[in-house]
Parts: structure tokens; C-alpha cells; sequence
């Protein structure tokens, strides 16, 4: 009779050996795209991928997560528009976690290049179309209307009555804008 072929023996087999939550000798802390990976299955129960299938999965994940994106957008990235069925979970998200890679982004933001435009807001006054910015222009006038000319009366403030109602009033405008 052949002799068996001596086969290790699994690291599953070796945690339940130990008892739950057991840690096996020389396990590193899991790195956080192993740990997007491994929610998967919580996130979409389609995508559930076993620990050996996180590990190979990993560096991709990690890729992502080097270029600026947490792990909530992963997640969300992985699991967005999945198909009724997901025949070979480990095999979909490797091949998502490869077409979907973002751009890499830069570090800092980039500040402008000297000679580029930069926009700015102008206003007009309202009374004589002064440019200024907004800051010179309160109100919406410049100084020279907002002063009285010399030998004029200043202008005052027209009063608004006290009991007007303003909702009585915007409707009598309405009604005068549908009639032709």
C-alpha cells in the first residue's frame, strides 16, 4: 500500500488547536487594507473573503490606501454596483481593486504658477458703475454717492410703515405679473 503524502498542516488548524482568538506565533498586527478587505463581507455579504484570500488581496488594498483613499471609500468603491451574484468573490475584487486604482494625487495642493491669472471680484456702485471691490463699495456705493454733494441736502432713509404686511404684499405683485 502507498504511503500518504505528508501534507503541513494548516494555520486555521494550528488557531483552533490553540482556542479562540489565539494569536500564532510570529502574526503581525493586521495592516489597515487588510482589515477594509476582511469587513467586505459586512459591507456586501457577496464580497465575504476568507483571511487567506485578504492576505493575497492586500498589497492591491494597500496601493489604494497610499494614494489618499481611506478605507470607507474602498469599502464603498468594492462593493458599488455588484451583480446579482458574485461567482469568485477574491477573483471580482482583485479585479476591481485593479481597474478601479484612483490617480495618485499630490502630497501638497499645488499653489498657481506664477503668471496665471488669478480672478478676483469686482463690483460696480450702484449708482454711477464706479469699479471697486467689495470691500470700498458698502451698501453697493461708492463713497462719492454715498456723501452728499456740498450745497445739497442729504438724503434720508425712506421710512417703511411698521404694519405693512410684506406677505399681502408680495402677492398683490404676483397677481399683477399674471395679468396681461
Amino acid at each position: 500500500m502507498p504511503s500518504r503524502p505528508v501534507v503541513p498542516r494548516q494555520r486555521h488548524e494550528q488557531r483552533q488547536e490553540q482556542g479562540p482568538g489565539a494569536v500564532l506565533p510570529g502574526a503581525v498586527e493586521a495592516s489597515p487594507a487588510y482589515l477594509a478587505l476582511a469587513g467586505l463581507g459586512r459591507a456586501d455579504a457577496r464580497l465575504g473573503l476568507p483571511e487567506e484570500d485578504c492576505a493575497v488581496l492586500e498589497g492591491l488594498a494597500a496601493r489604494w490606501l497610499e494614494r489618499g483613499v481611506g478605507a470607507d471609500y474602498l469599502t464603498r468603491a468594492l462593493t458599488a454596483g455588484l451583480p446579482p451574484q458574485v461567482g469568485s468573490p477574491v477573483g471580482f475584487v482583485r479585479r476591481r481593486l485593479t481597474d478601479k486604482m484612483p490617480p495618485r494625487l499630490p502630497a501638497a495642493p499645488q499653489t498657481p504658477v506664477t503668471g496665471t491669472a488669478v480672478r478676483r471680484v469686482m463690483m460696480e456702485c450702484t449708482e454711477c458703475g464706479v469699479p471697486g471691490p467689495p470691500g470700498a463699495l458698502p451698501d453697493g456705493l461708492c463713497r462719492a454717492c454715498r456723501t452728499p454733494a456740498p450745497g445739497t441736502a442729504p438724503v434720508t432713509p425712506v421710512e417703511v410703515p411698521a404694519g405693512r404686511d410684506v406677505h399681502a404684499l408680495v402677492g398683490s405683485l404676483r397677481d399683477l405679473m399674471r395679468k396681461p
